[in-house]
């Protein structure tokens, strides 16, 4: 009989792949979702598609929380739920604890004894230089304060397998994210030019394909708990990418490259997850959305 899955997240960016794919897989899954999302069209597609192996916890506050999942049945949570910006202002304050903490932290401490795996989502934002808390900015911050916080579980709970998965950028083609790569491909599409930081910048993407890949590994192998890294080998430069697929474009990628001072991708000393590997060729996939909608343009 298949597995439990306890899911966060699963409005968002790489949740919403995860639930495809563990559906597919034929896990039964129980995403928790906020009331708001019961208008969800995509999600009410799925829950009705499958029925018998997808269900939906609706809650209004955290204090609903406890009533709504202390019975259920689980084996494993896997927290996508994150709120992200890069900045912040005072008044951002209390939605990043919220969203970052309180609200996986309520749902860990009440499902803590019974369920065998955990699996969370950091950043390599959290380690500015490839290993300690150094967090880039107040929303690293928050995902190494649940980090630590999960980790007092872990050791409370000798039976429970807890993992931290990180990596520095991710990618899809569903993505929609203010994320520098889905905004190349939405100002393409509009003709419109992209401002990027510096000619230097380069970055090291996963598809989000690879990232599903790993999660899987953890559910189905006896995996030490522990922080893993998920990176490709290579970092993109963007500019020179940019070039390179212009030279074969009808209607070229309009960019304007400023001065700004960028953070250098310090290497991980992260241990990367055993018996992973990325297989997506990430340049050859941005490129190939390029040359696609070039052709929707000249035919």
């Amino acid at each position: 009989m298949k597995k439990t899955i306890l899911l966060t997240g699963s409005s968002g960016f790489l949740g919403k792949i995860f639930l495809r794919e563990s559906l597919k897989r034929k896990y039964q899954v129980i995403d928790i979702l906020r009331s708001k999302n019961k208008k969800n069209l995509e999600l009410n597609k799925l829950r009705k598609y499958y029925q018998k192996s997808y269900k939906s916890v609706f809650f209004k506050n955290n204090n609903d929380l406890k009533k709504k999942i202390s019975n259920l049945k689980i084996d494993f949570f896997i927290n996508f739920a994150t709120l992200y910006k890069n900045d912040h202002t005072n008044s951002d304050i209390n939605n990043f604890i919220n969203s970052n903490i309180t609200f996986p932290t309520i749902i860990m401490d009440i499902i803590q004894k019974k369920v065998k795996k955990v699996i969370n989502f950091g950043t390599m934002m959290q380690h500015l230089d490839g290993k300690n808390f150094m967090p880039k900015n107040f929303y690293a911050s928050t995902k190494s304060a649940l980090e630590m916080i999960f980790n007092y579980y872990l050791l409370s709970n000798k039976k429970l397998k807890l993992y931290n998965l990180k990596f520095y950028e991710s990618f899809h083609e569903i993505d929609n994210r203010k994320k520098l790569i889905p905004i190349l491909i939405k100002n393409y599409k509009k003709n419109l030019r992209t401002k990027i930081k510096s000619k230097n910048l380069k970055l090291n993407i996963i598809y989000a394909d690879d990232i599903i890949k790993a999660i899987f590994i953890l559910l189905n192998n006896n995996i030490k708990s522990g922080s893993y890294c998920l990176i490709n080998k290579k970092n993109i430069h963007i500019s020179n990418l940019i070039k390179k697929i212009n030279k074969n474009l009808n209607k070229k990628i309009k960019i304007k490259l400023l001065n700004e001072k960028i953070d250098k991708i310090n290497l991980s000393k992260i241990k990367i997850l055993d018996k992973w590997t990325p297989t997506t060729l990430i340049e050859q996939k941005i490129t190939k959305i390029f040359k696609d909608e070039d052709y929707k343009n000249t035919n």
